[in-house]
């Protein structure tokens, strides 16, 4: 077997996943409603699944090898999923099977902490102009500053833990990141198909946070807002799964 036919089973094997757990989401979601203890039991399957999409699609860019389009932007690029794998084994594994470990709702904040270095890296390989540009994109600059102020605001007791200061680090991050990325077309340095697909990946993964955010809403059972936090939470993975397969294959050389 090629390598470009193993890649294309493995995508195939990635979207096979991805409709089976957005079926089971929406079924689960049907029989529990929005009652959190029912949507958790229920949910084993599609935690295992996605974070199986993850690790499918870490294997996809660490297969890239020569057909790189530099061993630089690879390097960037692997060690962007590397962490993309970390922050979902915290957040879909620790996470979700912490009944048997304490300090469970650590791993959601470790989850973000590692998703933040993931933008991180991206932005340093997305505002690259040359092989050997060296160079520290000058946008880093903004959510270190938020980094600074929020955990400064959290030292002087402005906030009760350390949940907003690193969701709102975070959140700079990802802004900074979709920025970057929504310009690389017209940068011209990355080849036009890899280009889209980093400017598309990016905004897809945006989305997906942008659920994310809106899933963190909590209220009673059946409640409104409950309801809509379950729903977005649903769509999570929708947006997230193309988005890692796009910004996978956006570091593989090919012709145009």
């Amino acid at each position: 077997m090629n390598k470009k036919t193993l890649i294309t089973s493995l995508i195939i094997i990635v979207g096979i996943l991805m409709i089976t757990f957005f079926v089971r989401d929406w079924l689960v979601f049907y029989n529990c409603g929005a009652v959190e203890q029912c949507l958790v039991e229920s949910s084993n399957y599609q935690n295992i699944a996605k974070f199986a999409v993850t690790a499918i699609m870490t294997i996809v860019v660490f297969f890239i090898g020569g057909n790189c389009l530099c061993k630089r932007d690879r390097n960037f690029l692997q060690a962007g999923f590397a962490m993309a794998l970390c922050a979902d084994f915290c957040l879909k594994i620790m996470h979700n099977y912490a009944h048997v470990l304490e300090h469970r709702s650590d791993y959601t904040l470790l989850g973000i902490c590692f998703f933040m270095v993931v933008q991180a890296l991206f932005i340093y390989r997305h505002t690259r102009t040359s092989d050997t540009d060296k160079s520290s994109p000058w946008i880093l600059i903004i959510p270190f500053t938020v980094m600074f102020i929020t955990n400064a605001l959290h030292l002087f007791r402005i906030f009760e833990g350390p949940t907003v200061p690193i969701i709102a680090t975070y959140a700079a991050f990802l802004i900074c990141s979709l920025v970057v990325a929504c310009k690389v077309p017209s940068k011209g340095y990355f080849p036009a198909k890899n280009a889209r697909n980093i400017k598309r990946g990016m905004i897809l993964f945006f989305c997906c946070d942008a659920c994310v955010g809106i899933s963190l809403a909590t209220g009673d059972d059946h409640s409104v807002q409950e309801i809509v936090a379950t729903v977005a939470n649903n769509f999570v993975w929708y947006f997230y799964t193309p988005a890692l397969i796009l910004l996978g294959l956006s570091g593989y050389k090919r012709k145009e």
